[in-house]
């Protein structure tokens, strides 16, 4: 069991909501009770007016930089902390870079 586990700029990459909890799953269950997960990933926050939604069942999203990205916000990622039996570490932050996208930061730790 790992202490800590790195994620960064990966679960952005699924494809669907299936491929992104086997992500996020596959690596909360490499993690020892108090270990602490470190994620930075895409998202909506702050950008949400920039970004245009594929389909409407869908999390996958347009980017102004053109790519398409499975986008989560902040109400997911605090409903994935409490659903986990997380706590989150520290308020999650994010980097607007150059108005093309949103990095979130998330850190959270294995109750």
């Amino acid at each position: 069991m790992a202490t800590v586990v790195v994620s960064s700029a990966v679960l952005h990459f699924a494809r669907d909501d299936a491929e992104f909890e086997n992500m996020l799953q596959g690596s909360w269950r490499l993690l020892a009770s108090g270990g602490l997960f470190f994620c930075r990933l895409a998202t909506t926050i702050g950008i949400e007016s920039q970004v245009v939604r594929v389909a409407a069942d869908t999390r996958r999203f347009l980017l102004p930089d053109g790519t398409q990205r499975y986008l989560v916000d902040e109400a997911f990622l605090m409903h994935r902390t409490q659903s986990l039996g997380g706590q989150l570490l520290d308020p999650l932050k994010t980097t607007i870079v150059q108005n093309q996208r949103a990095m979130t930061t998330w850190v959270v730790r294995n109750k």
